[in-house]
């Protein structure tokens, strides 16, 4: 008894503290997985449709009928990773297949929302672990959207997983090449891309910073060659696919289509476009342009008309971070399931809300919302490079899936959706900004 009274270990001030934060961290993400099985078992088949949720259900009936090689053409068009994940879920159980995927996607962002935040706590970003906590558990449209038919939360869960991932490993073996924490980051990445393949450019720009951060060029030599191995699996899978159906080496074939539509003489980026489309001729003897030459025909059009494409980065920007409701919204966020409870869709219902909201103090209030979330943002990239040599590296790669989306977007179309995946990250670069502009004005 004596022994094990002197070996046993005195709990400090520190110790209690750190027991505190730790519970919070459980609480918060379990606290709001409850709340939404209840949500769940109050839905409808237990799922919302996200944006695109009927084309990936039609690429499921697909492979369930005809298998892995469907000749339906949604599994070309979009992506077929996603479908292929909801599949083996059909299988099981179609009557189910919406509970089934709903409680998946749920357990797996709450777990990742524990895992990143602890990580958090490991780091001189301790102090923002509990606030990132609760904003990224209860933020309506992001949490939600894991009750939703779609790939935006589940990759806000797969970056959350591999950045800590990525703090774990450079915490606790300094800048020692680990082939499992690459294996690991590189497998969430991996099925990032799997769901949406334009994460394959953020996966590697992501690894080649943490290969310069290696004590070797060995070292980042192997750390590149087993992540990108690793990335290169599952848009091998859907290209593999696409080769025996559609006789085409592709992950999918809408890039130029999307691309297209968010070019042009008079339009201003976005769904609701206008005006002609940019001039390109096919092939001959083709009769319609293929994807990529579409792909071709826009960036060459972009390249000639240098102001024409600042205008519409302007706009494709503005249209990225638009709020979700409101007179300056441009998206593919209807389906949001934060409209069904947000005041200012209750507002907007009568004559005079409608007026208040999409009138010259809605614009106000929109434009406000825009430029303080972006503000908040790179103030809290700001301030978190201050607190170390490690904590600058990872604030670097948080960012960057962040920019690269949006960078993504002005390619494209500018769409808020486009946020969706990032907004764990942004999330809390805003409480850090938050935090830091609290400190400076308010003193306590």
């Amino acid at each position: 008894m004596a022994k094990q009274t002197k070996n046993k270990k005195p709990v400090t001030q520190a110790n209690k503290a750190n027991i505190r934060i730790h519970r919070y961290l459980i609480a918060f993400p379990v606290i709001a997985l409850a709340i939404k099985f209840i949500v769940m078992a109050n839905i409808q088949a237990g799922a919302w449709y996200g944006a695109d949720g009927e084309n990936y259900m039609f690429g499921v009936d697909g492979l369930l009928k005809e298998g892995f090689f469907s000749t339906e053409p949604k599994l070309s068009y979009w992506p077929a990773g996603y479908p292929l994940l909801i599949w083996p879920l059909a299988k099981l159980s179609v009557a189910n297949v919406f509970y089934s995927l709903s409680f998946f996607q749920t357990v797996f962002f709450a777990y990742s929302t524990y895992f990143f935040t602890t990580q958090l706590k490991r780091t001189n970003f301790a102090y923002l672990a509990i606030f990132a906590s609760f904003l990224i558990s209860f933020n309506p449209t992001l949490s939600l959207s894991s009750l939703a038919v779609g790939y935006e939360a589940p990759i806000a869960a797969c970056l959350m997983v591999a950045i800590g991932v990525v703090m774990k490993s450079y915490g606790s073996e300094a800048t020692r090449f680990s082939i499992r924490s690459t294996c690991f980051a590189s497998a969430w990445f991996a099925l990032a891309i799997f769901m949406q393949p334009r994460f394959l450019l953020i996966g590697l720009i992501f690894m080649l910073l943490w290969a310069f951060k290696m004590n070797s060029k060995r070292n980042s030599a192997l750390l590149l060659a087993v992540s990108i191995g690793v990335m290169a699996i599952t848009p091998a899978i859907m290209i593999y696919r696409n080769v025996n159906v559609i006789d085409q080496a592709t992950i999918s074939t809408n890039l130029g289509v999307t691309m297209a539509i968010g070019a042009g003489d008079e339009t201003k980026g976005g769904y609701q476009r206008s005006g002609p489309e940019v001039p390109c001729l096919p092939t001959p003897p083709a009769t319609a342009a293929t994807d990529n030459e579409k792909v071709k025909c826009v960036l060459k059009w972009y390249l000639k008309n240098p102001v024409k494409t600042l205008k519409l980065t302007y706009f494709k920007s503005q249209f990225f971070w638009s709020p979700w409701s409101g007179p300056l919204v441009d998206g593919t966020m209807a389906r949001n399931p934060w409209l069904k409870i947000a005041p200012t869709q209750e507002i907007a219902k009568n004559a005079d809300g409608n007026k208040l909201v999409y009138g010259p103090i809605g614009k106000f209030v929109s434009y406000l919302w825009m430029i303080g979330q972006i503000l908040f943002l790179f103030i809290g990239y700001r301030e978190l490079r201050k607190l170390g040599a490690n904590e600058k590296f990872y604030a670097n790669l948080m960012l960057l899936p962040i920019v690269l989306s949006w960078l993504t977007s002005i390619g494209t179309i500018g769409d808020h959706r486009f946020r969706v995946p990032t907004m764990a990250l942004s999330l809390f670069f805003q409480v850090a900004g938050f935090t830091a502009l609290k400190r400076k004005f308010i003193k306590v």
